[in-house]
C-alpha cells in the first residue's frame, strides 16, 4: 500500500473525489480511506495540524497497515530567497526540525549542538534533519516537473522546515531560512519524516506553496491552488510509480 498523509480534508478535496469509490475504515482511532489504483491499494488519512498528530497518525499507519511508502503533502509557506512562487510546487530533499532545540544567549542551539539525537538507527544519529532517500528524489523529480509544467507553474527540490511556530514576519521567515537552508516550511513533514526512518519505510513529501514567508498577509494566500497542485503532483506520483527494492 502506498499511504498518503495530509492534515486536513482541504488538501484532499481533488485526490478524494478524483480516486472515488474509496472504502473508508477504522484506523486505530482514525478514518483511513482505501482505494485501488492500477492495482495497487492507495490509502489516505488525515493526521490533523502539527507535530503530534502528524507524528502519532503516521506511527498508527504504519504499524497496523504496514504501507511500502508514505507520501506527505499539503500546502506550505515558501522563504523569501527560495525560487518558488504562490502556486508553485515543491518537492523535498529532507525535512529539518526548525524549532527543536534551545534558545540561548548566543542565540538558538538545534539537538545536535545540545547533543541529543532524536533518533538512533542502525548506528546513525538523526538530530533535527531527516534526509529523503535520493533514489526516490531522482524517481520522483520529472514526475513533479511535469506535474508543475502542465500548470505553467515551477517545481523545486530543496530541504523543508517543520515548525510549532510559523513564521509570520518577513525577519523570522529570514531568519529561519538562514538556519536551516530550507526552502519553505510546514508543520507536520519531519515528525512524519521521523516515524517513517524509526520504522525504516520509505518517505517523501511535497507540498504547493500558498503563500510566501513574510509579514502575515492572509489575502495574499492561495490555500486551494496551493493544495490542488499538491494533489495533482501526489495523483501523478501514485499513477507513475514502480515498484523497486529501494532502502527508506
Amino acid at each position: 500500500m502506498i499511504a498518503l498523509i495530509a492534515a486536513v480534508p482541504l488538501e484532499t478535496e481533488f485526490l478524494r473525489r478524483e480516486l472515488s469509490p474509496w472504502e473508508v475504515v477504522h484506523c486505530g482511532g482514525y478514518d483511513l480511506f482505501l482505494c485501488s489504483l492500477r492495482g495497487r491499494q492507495v490509502g489516505l488519512l488525515h493526521c490533523g495540524v502539527g507535530k503530534v498528530n502528524a507524528a502519532a497518525a503516521t506511527a498508527t499507519l504504519i504499524s497496523t497497515r504496514k504501507p511500502e511508502m508514505v507520501l506527505s503533502f499539503g500546502c506550505g509557506g515558501a522563504y523569501p530567497s527560495a525560487p518558488l512562487g504562490i502556486g508553485d510546487l515543491a518537492l523535498a530533499t529532507s525535512e529539518i526540525y526548525g524549532d527543536e532545540g534551545v534558545l540561548s544567549p548566543e542565540g538558538f542551539l538545534d539537538m545536535e549542538q545540545i547533543g541529543f539525537p532524536l533518533v538512533k538507527k542502525c548506528g546513525v544519529r538523526y538530530f533535527n534533519q531527516f534526509p529523503v532517500n535520493r533514489q526516490f528524489i531522482e524517481r520522483a523529480t520529472p514526475i513533479i516537473e511535469a506535474t508543475a509544467a502542465a500548470s505553467k507553474r515551477r517545481a523545486t527540490a530543496g530541504h523543508f522546515v517543520t515548525v510549532s511556530t510559523c513564521c509570520g514576519t518577513t525577519d523570522a521567515g529570514k531568519r529561519m531560512e538562514s538556519r536551516t537552508g530550507g526552502i519553505c516550511e510546514n508543520m507536520e513533514g519531519a515528525a512524519v519524516a521521523h516515524i517513517c526512518q524509526l520504522h525504516s519505510t520509505p518517505f517523501l513529501e511535497i507540498r504547493g506553496i500558498s503563500n510566501i514567508v513574510e509579514d502575515r498577509d492572509l489575502s495574499r494566500w492561495d490555500l486551494r491552488s496551493a493544495a490542488l497542485i499538491a494533489q495533482q503532483g501526489v495523483l501523478a506520483l501514485i499513477e507513475n510509480w514502480e515498484e523497486r527494492n529501494v532502502p527508506a
